[in-house]
């Protein structure tokens, strides 16, 4: 539901009865500042807004909209079950609205339009299944610590910009999967032993979810069958983008071996932007467990933590991750004691790590746990030595942060 904010707005009864109708009702509001210093009513104070009421960033603005909307769209009739992640409910009219200004992204890119037409036979395909929100994102893969530095500067640099060494053109983009849990992910996820550590492992991996239709009609977007860096050849006109072979890019069940080759192959479908992404299309920042949010929670700042918390979700109910390894799944923070549980890899061998606790309180006392051959297979249970509240918890393995939280004086966090 779009609420306007304007003075009228403000003053109508109408308008606040039908947005507390929709917050009873559990539906997602999208605010909307139609008139600069308009009042905003308390039931919406704590929701990002766009702001539409200077001209010069209207196009900007409703594009915005759009990739909001789009984003509603994915989740249509289904249900949120986890806390503080954004609510994927139907939103009315949702259709409606995004056809009425499917002229805009024609300004975006030549072939916009028919891109947009590619994708709506897509996402009508009986043969997704589950899979039906797939089509409307693209899934950048990065770590925990990463991802804070990505908020912190807005955007997102190719491998090219960030220093690293050049290895092949394309990182001079970024780049995006169609899908998640690629092969990439497979081999890179979890923690794994400080001997076993590799560049690219990413033991808290996160996914951002980009409006793929958004960014696909950029200038300057292309996209590849498989691995560019495999494959060496990309494309950018929507005539090759409907030749694309999503029923073995979005593939997610078994083969036979003859098959295993192609369909590997194409489950690193990317696509590419040059130099640099802004996060004007990122729709949802997703967490593989509830311990691994309270830990972004923790690292963000308060304001960017406003900025973004509607965007942040630890949903398990739709898988993006393996859970491969031993990672921290929750953490009871109490007065008297911590209770951590660990995911349980049962079809891998369980791996042996340094595992670190510390605790800082207020006053700046600590307080240190150590466990030598630590391995996640059971609960962890620490007594705290008093029951002053308000400390901060940080958990590491082999140095390596896992954990990281505050106890809340007023409310002791699940």
């Amino acid at each position: 539901m779009i609420a306007l904010m304007s003075p009228s707005a403000y003053q109508s009864q109408w308008c606040r009865a039908e947005q507390l109708r929709a917050v009873r009702k559990g539906k997602k509001l999208l605010p909307l500042m139609a008139v600069a210093g308009a009042e905003v009513p308390l039931h919406l104070e704590h929701l990002n807004y766009l702001d539409f009421s200077q001209t010069a960033i209207y196009g900007e603005r409703l594009q915005d909209l759009l990739s909001d909307l789009r984003a509603q769209e994915a989740f249509e009739g289904q249900q949120a079950t986890s806390r503080d992640g954004p609510r994927a409910r139907t939103l009315r009219g949702v259709k409606k609205v995004a056809r009425a200004f499917d002229g805009e992204a024609a300004t975006l890119k030549r072939g916009a339009q028919t891109l947009h037409k590619h994708l709506e036979s897509l996402r009508g395909e009986s043969w997704l299944g589950a899979r039906r929100w797939w089509p409307y994102f693209l899934f950048y893969l990065t770590d925990v610590p990463t991802l804070t530095h990505i908020l912190q500067q807005g955007e997102i640099h190719s491998a090219f910009l960030q220093g690293q060494t050049s290895a092949s053109r394309w990182d001079r983009s970024v780049r995006f999967y169609f899908r998640p849990r690629t092969p990439d992910l497979f081999m890179q996820e979890g923690f794994k032993p400080r001997t076993q550590v590799q560049k690219s492992t990413l033991s808290m991996p996160v996914y951002l979810l980009f409006d793929l239709e958004m960014l696909l009609s950029q200038t300057g977007a292309r996209f590849a069958y498989g691995d560019p860096a495999k494959t060496g050849i990309t494309y950018s006109t929507p005539a090759f983008f409907k030749e694309m072979p999503f029923e073995q890019i979005y593939h997610d069940s078994w083969f036979m071996p003859d098959q295993k080759n192609e369909i590997m192959r194409h489950r690193e479908a990317q696509a590419l932007i040059p130099d640099r992404v802004g996060l004007e299309g990122l729709q949802f920042i997703w967490m593989r467990s509830p311990a691994e949010y309270d830990t972004l929670h923790s690292l963000l700042t308060s304001e960017l933590w406003r900025t973004w918390r509607d965007k942040v979700t630890p949903r398990a109910d739709y898988h993006l991750f393996n859970h491969r390894r031993v990672y921290v799944e929750r953490a009871a923070l109490l007065a008297d004691h911590l209770h951590f549980t660990f995911n349980l890899a049962d079809r891998e061998p369980a791996e042996t790590f340094i595992a670190h606790l510390t605790l800082t309180w207020p006053d700046g006392r600590t307080a240190t746990w150590r466990q030598i051959d630590f391995t996640g297979q059971t609960d962890w249970r620490v007594t705290l030595p008093d029951k002053q509240p308000g400390y901060t918890v940080m958990l590491r393995l082999d140095d390596e942060l896992a954990y990281q939280s505050r106890h809340q004086a007023d409310a002791e966090v699940l």
